[in-house]
């Protein structure tokens, strides 16, 4: 398919793959090479396959507005992104300076709450904002930290820089879509990663458990682990089960959780083996 790319516009903005029109950059030149030598068959093939792949491991999300069904197959696109090991490098190192930085201000606003009396942010803006809790004032949280996880929305300027589009600390969601993803394009194009050192992600789930129980209440060696959902039928419950699959730990549906003298307790655990 050497016409595969050949009336591909690159336009005014930043394209991952391309320099310029037909200039692949150079960590993706491997991978317009194989493009390259695909014929139009092998590709549908491909594609097909990864479908396919995504249709009978379940992996699926909700779309509320959509009048014709809720369940869709996750789309996959069979270009990657690709990222060179130097920006990713500049990347992480940025991401963990927002991240603890971000916690930094969440333990000022529920202690001394300088950045406001200094004037740096608005009093108003933290005081009227929904989600601020004054009765968690001067509350010290396990280990200090309060953004346990973190999805950070990244876009490019036309020059290529990464930009934060916003920082979802509260309910961030998709890491299995990405561990999926992963799994389907080893699956597709198992020589393009033979030809890449590529870094994991499938140690992610061992890493998100390691640090529910690093900030479990003191005291508590080897804590109690399960994950709370809402049930079959909420748009995240793909990725619950797959995370407490993954982890090893119960999955707790909000039916099985009853409250008795103002605490909650489960009724049932049952193991996900969905």
């Amino acid at each position: 398919m050497t016409e595969f790319f050949a009336n591909y516009d690159t336009g005014e903005f930043y394209d991952e793959m391309f320099a310029a029109p037909g200039q692949a950059r150079i960590h993706y030149e491997r991978l317009l090479q194989r493009f390259t030598e695909l014929t139009e068959g092998e590709f549908d093939r491909k594609r097909d396959l990864a479908e396919l792949t995504l249709l009978r491991q379940g992996v699926t999300f909700t779309v509320y507005s959509d009048a014709q069904g809720t369940e869709r197959i996750f789309p996959f696109d069979l270009i990657p992104r690709i990222i060179s090991g130097e920006e990713w490098k500049k990347i992480e190192r940025g991401l963990e300076q927002r991240i603890t930085a971000l916690n930094l201000f969440l333990h000022d606003i529920y202690h001394g709450q300088s950045i406001l009396r200094d004037g740096v942010i608005p009093k108003d803006y933290v005081w009227k904002a929904a989600h601020f809790r004054p009765e968690f004032m001067h509350f010290n949280v396990p280990q200090n930290i309060y953004i346990h996880i973190c999805g950070t929305d990244l876009v490019r300027d036309r020059d290529g820089n990464f930009l934060v589009l916003e920082d979802n600390a509260r309910c961030p969601s998709g890491v299995s879509y990405v561990v999926q993803n992963r799994q389907v394009m080893r699956r597709v194009f198992p020589n393009l990663f033979a030809q890449h050192r590529v870094r994991p992600v499938e140690d992610y789930s061992q890493e998100l458990l390691n640090v529910l129980r690093y900030i479990a209440a003191a005291g508590k060696a080897n804590p109690t682990v399960v994950l709370l959902t809402p049930g079959i039928y909420n748009s995240a419950y793909y990725e619950h089960s797959f995370l407490a699959r993954s982890m090893g730990i119960e999955i707790v549906e909000g039916r099985d959780l009853i409250a008795r003298d103002g605490k909650i307790f489960m009724r049932t655990t049952r193991v996900c083996n969905r």
